[in-house]
């Protein structure tokens, strides 16, 4: 066992940090402040940074660690948790795990023996084992679940959600130590992000079962895991979740809100403790995280036994540690659990705000909000050797069809000749300059990027100086009917029907047509070409038009079979 496995496995891994991050809501509850508690206070200690203890020794949050989180006036000490979050944030994720994991038990098991639990349940002993007896009943459904989900393919996604990684083996702890609402959330709400950034803007999914719930989207990710159970007469009930906003608005601003909720009870005693994280941002013009805050409100409280033991206060900053507010406390609440409660609030807060912001950092560069349409003057197949093509790169919200406004960059990422400017980022909608290579049949790949506050955007294209791909295209509905070489496709083209008319197409995979023929007829419309994998392979033309024939009106679909052949 390493110096982070602070206890055996069975305690630290199992649920320690599941009650612990869900704060517990106050029920209502009203009371007179401690005497050393402070009213709505935003303070900094009085202490230098010299005077701030090490938060953690051994793997484990120390003593002298926690009474420094208040001053003897009871005013919140937020230049100490500010020193508390940059010593942990340093620690490797599995040993953040570990010390958190600790903390919240030593919470959860402080607040049992206030709240009349621990008597209930026989003992301290027989508490904590029966409150980790049952989190582990919560983390087998999560596994499950996990499972479930991992096992679907849901359409618009182009990988599934995957499973949380397997527990650790020795004394680590790492997927199975830290409390399941943060695994619930970093995990689930993580993948879930993570999953569909490949989705259409038009994707919408919603799945229930097995404690999870999902609502999924675009513009959206909803998650929810629930559990509701009993260990050695002890009943839990557990809810976490998170709504998750993965693209920013126009104006770069993004949210995202968690939640954790835990009860205990046993006979007439109980506790509960929840954590509300409000986390919010902007993105600045290069689609970077410019500024975040993190707002954490924590309730504590006792419930069945009518004697009103209750802590709630907020925290507040960058680092969900900047303001701090007493909302209301009470009862038997000792300042030694406050300082407890409050510092493993924090560290609980960091862990699940950095994973969230991760994940919508992640989304929002990925090509999820963003689609790069890329237009060029010519081509990209057949150019004729040093040909010079113009570019338009015209990012658009995948959410809301506007302009994202930001810079578009174009780099030459493969073959020949060259563009201008090359790597250098334009003001969008931005314009460019491909130059062909100087022989026959070569080729040069062109790489787009787009940035602004609304995300990343990307597009590559392949211009080619090879002969253009022919095809023959038969097919059509009713009586027009077509079968002739086109031999290319990305120039305008003419269709016959014979005895029937002709129809003009404007060229390229997809583009407007219209048709005029015998007995007045005259239609207009769209068509989409489909390729098997790209130019020169089988395919399908689909032309959507309206129009009339002997002045009756009518529309209809054309459907053509692409064959490649030889001009």
């Amino acid at each position: 066992m390493t110096q982070w496995s602070i206890r055996t496995v069975g305690v630290v891994v199992a649920i320690a940090l599941v009650l612990p991050a869900c704060g517990g809501g106050s029920d209502g509850a009203s009371g007179d402040k401690p005497s050393n508690s402070a009213e709505a206070t935003s303070a900094s200690g009085t202490g230098g940074s010299d005077s701030i203890p090490s938060l953690v020794e051994g793997g484990v949050v120390t003593d002298a660690a926690l009474a420094a989180v208040f001053t003897a006036d009871g005013q919140a000490n937020v230049e100490v948790l500010q020193a508390f979050v940059a010593e942990f944030s340093e620690l490797p994720l599995d040993q953040q795990e570990a010390v958190a994991a600790d903390l919240a038990l030593r919470t959860e098991l402080e607040f049992a023996a206030i709240s009349g639990l621990e008597a209930a349940a026989g003992g301290r002993d027989a508490t904590e084992a029966a409150l980790i007896g049952a989190m582990s009943q919560v983390r087998a459904q999560s596994d499950a679940a996990a499972a479930t989900v991992a096992a679907q393919e849901p359409e618009g996604f182009r990988r599934p959600l995957a499973s949380p990684d397997p527990a650790p083996s020795g004394g680590t702890v790492a997927a199975i130590g830290l409390f399941l609402g943060y695994m619930a959330l970093a995990t689930f709400g993580k993948v879930a992000t993570e999953a569909t950034n490949t989705a259409k803007p038009d994707y919408v999914e919603a799945r229930e079962g097995d404690g999870m719930a999902l609502a999924l989207s675009l513009e959206e990710v909803d998650v929810e895991l629930k559990f509701k159970g009993d260990q050695d007469g002890v009943d839990v009930d557990f809810v976490a979740g998170a709504t998750i906003h993965p693209c920013p608005e126009p104006d770069g601003t993004f949210t995202l809100d968690a939640m954790i909720d835990v009860k205990a009870s046993k006979g007439g005693a109980g506790q509960n403790s929840k954590i509300e994280l409000k986390i919010s941002g902007t993105v600045d013009d290069n689609a970077e995280l410019a500024s975040q805050n993190i707002e954490n409100h924590t309730q504590w409280s006792d419930f069945g036994g009518g004697k009103g033991q209750f802590v709630d206060f907020t925290m507040s900053g960058p680092n969900g540690a900047g303001e701090f507010a007493f909302n209301r406390s009470g009862g038997t609440v000792t300042q030694e659990f406050v300082n407890t409660a409050v510092t493993m609030s924090v560290l609980v807060a960091v862990m699940i705000s950095y994973q969230l912001l991760d994940a919508v950092q992640t989304a929002w560069k990925s090509g999820r909000c963003v689609v790069l349409k890329v237009t060029p003057s010519a081509g990209p197949e057949g150019l004729t050797p040093s040909e010079v093509v113009e570019v338009l790169a015209e990012p658009r919200s995948k959410v809301d069809g506007s302009p994202t406004g930001g810079n578009v960059t174009a780099t030459l990422s493969g073959g020949g000749a060259s563009v201008e400017p090359n790597g250098s980022p334009v003001p969008a909608d931005a314009n460019s300059t491909y130059t062909a290579p100087d022989e026959q049949d070569k080729t040069g790949t062109v790489s787009y990027e787009s940035r602004s506050k609304r995300g990343v955007g990307k597009a590559s294209v392949t211009f080619s100086t090879s002969k253009p791909a022919a095809y023959t295209v038969a097919g059509g509905l009713e009586d027009w009917q077509v079968n002739q070489v086109v031999c290319d496709l990305t120039q305008p083209f003419t269709l016959t029907s014979p005895g029937v008319g002709v129809a003009e197409f404007s060229g390229g995979l997809s583009g407007t047509y219209s048709a005029t023929g015998v007995f007045n007829f005259q239609y207009a419309g769209t068509y989409q070409i489909t390729l098997e994998n790209g130019l020169g392979t089988p395919g399908t033309m689909i032309g959507t038009s309206g129009g009339s024939i002997a002045d009756q009106a009518g529309s209809g679909s054309e459907n053509y079979v692409l064959t490649p052949t030889t001009c």
